[in-house]
């Protein structure tokens, strides 16, 4: 491994809600690692690719922290693995943003579906077998030759009981590192959510890891939700796994970032003062690093695993019992039946899509979800959503996610007074602002009036009734909406 990454220092995920405190914090905050894609807003036309503001490309060159890039949206795990279309572009960020290394997750996110190539909603595990690990490298190889980039894969979350038949974790990740020759983003969160859910000890897996090639670490909070200890980077990391971090980070010699995520959707909740104390604990952790500079990674003797059981499953048997139970794919006979463990961590990961994309519809579509609500109650809305996430297929994007719902609920032609109407005018913003231009949308209602009565929590009444308006809508970045006639 001839690349030794720069000492960078503590850092965060960087989202625009936070922009002030990276600009304010210069001498905590020493890394803003980007994830583009969630920067990005892609068009509604078929085969728009998803793009960034160059505004905004500025405004992260401006950033006083250095940069790191880590994608969210073209996993190295799986067997279709976009090196072409979406990458380039991943790597013009990169170089603008002059980031020494990138990353990306050793997860599945596209299946072969009814319609050809769909997301699942979700970043997948792959089968932790010698092909599956065989997959990654090529994939992993490809990539850091598109990027132009020595290249790090994260070590993922995994809801599903190791399988006989599988490399046990640490090994799994220990030989994609080596054949590749890349890094290790080690995402302490993700192995202590798989310890506490009783499928790998954290000790086990770090024991077997090439620290050498651990590049960065990610530390974030876990939440309890459907019997299971979930990385939801919703709150403070564990106190448990900071003191097992502290022993990790300072036998890391080649430790370049820490790195604490949040999600966007739990910033207000959490607060910036939280935030702030997180960053300190970050800090702590850093300095506990120091003593690992110059010092050699401890040796382990290769251990070669085998598995003397039956055929194993290959990468592409996998990904259709991912499809047969996430997409609406026909069934396999030639599938084999699920153990019980394994029905319970379907039925999870469906539960987990659902609600991303159900938290997608209602951030977007604000206001068409709570009139919904306000006219059919929430249990009527959860079987209303429910049917939706069962009829259409997950979206990579959550714009096209709330387009998607709008051509639902056309199609339900539901009766609820202004629905369509105001279904309508939310997609129409939604659609300018990842179009970046204005569109003209065609109402029989008075919007301002429909908005004024569902936020007061009323039905649309008869007042609210305009035939023949036409509304001019453009985004940038504010909606600026004109009334044509």
């Amino acid at each position: 491994m001839a690349f030794a990454p720069p000492r960078l220092g503590p850092g965060a995920i960087y989202l625009r809600s936070l922009d002030g405190l990276f600009r304010s914090h210069a001498d905590l905050i020493k890394v803003a690692e980007i994830e583009p894609q969630s920067l990005w807003t892609k068009g509604t036309a078929p085969g728009a690719l998803p793009r960034g503001i160059p505004e905004e490309l500025r405004q992260l060159q401006a950033l006083p922290q250095d940069i790191l890039m880590h994608g969210v949206g073209c996993p190295i795990g799986g067997t279709i693995c976009d090196q072409v279309r979406h990458v380039p572009y991943f790597r013009a960020w990169s170089e603008a943003l002059n980031a020494p290394w990138t990353s990306e997750h050793l997860s599945i996110f596209h299946l072969h579906g009814r319609s050809g190539e769909e997301p699942c909603g979700f970043l997948m595990p792959p089968l932790q077998t010698d092909a599956g690990a065989r997959l990654a490298v090529r994939n992993i190889t490809r990539r850091a030759a598109v990027l132009g980039k020595p290249f790090a894969f994260e070590t993922g979350v995994n809801y599903f009981a190791p399988r006989p038949c599988e490399m046990p974790d640490g090994e799994f990740f220990r030989t994609i590192a080596e054949a590749a020759d890349c890094g290790i983003l080690l995402d302490l969160t993700n192995l202590w959510a798989n310890h506490k859910n009783g499928r790998a000890d954290i000790h086990d897996v770090l024991a077997c890891l090439p620290l050498e090639r651990v590049w960065e670490v990610h530390l974030a909070g876990l939440e309890f939700a459907h019997g299971t200890w979930l990385d939801a980077h919703s709150n403070s990391v564990d106190d448990e796994l900071v003191a097992i971090a502290s022993d990790v980070v300072a036998n890391l010699p080649n430790l370049g970032a820490i790195i604490f995520e949040i999600a966007p959707d739990r910033v207000d909740r959490f607060g910036e003062r939280n935030w702030l104390t997180e960053m300190e604990k970050v800090q702590r952790l850093w300095d506990t690093s120091r003593g690992a500079i110059g010092c050699e990674a401890k040796k382990k003797e290769a251990r070669l695993w085998t598995f003397d059981g039956p055929a194993t499953p290959s990468p592409e048997d996998w990904e259709r019992t991912l499809a047969e139970r996430l997409l609406q794919s026909p069934a396999n006979a030639e599938s084999p039946e699920l153990r019980d463990p394994d029905k319970r961590s379907f039925s999870l990961y469906r539960e987990l899509i659902a609600s991303f994309r159900r938290g997608a519809v209602a951030e977007l579509m604000g206001n068409t979800t709570r009139l919904l609500l306000i006219a059919m109650g929430e249990m009527a809305l959860r079987r209303l959503m429910d049917r939706y996430v069962s009829a259409c297929s997950p979206e990579v994007f959550p714009t096209d996610e709330a387009l998607s719902f709008r051509r639902f609920l056309a199609q339900k032609a539901i009766p609820i007074p202004a629905l369509e109407d105001l279904s309508k005018f939310e997609a129409t913003l939604v659609a300018a602002a990842a179009d970046g231009g204005s569109v003209q949308v065609e109402l029989s209602s008075d919007i301002d009036a429909v908005l004024g009565e569902v936020t007061m929590g009323r039905l649309p009444g008869p007042a609210t009734v305009r035939p023949g308006t036409v509304l001019e809508i453009a985004v940038d970045p504010v909606p600026v909406v004109r009334m044509i006639q």
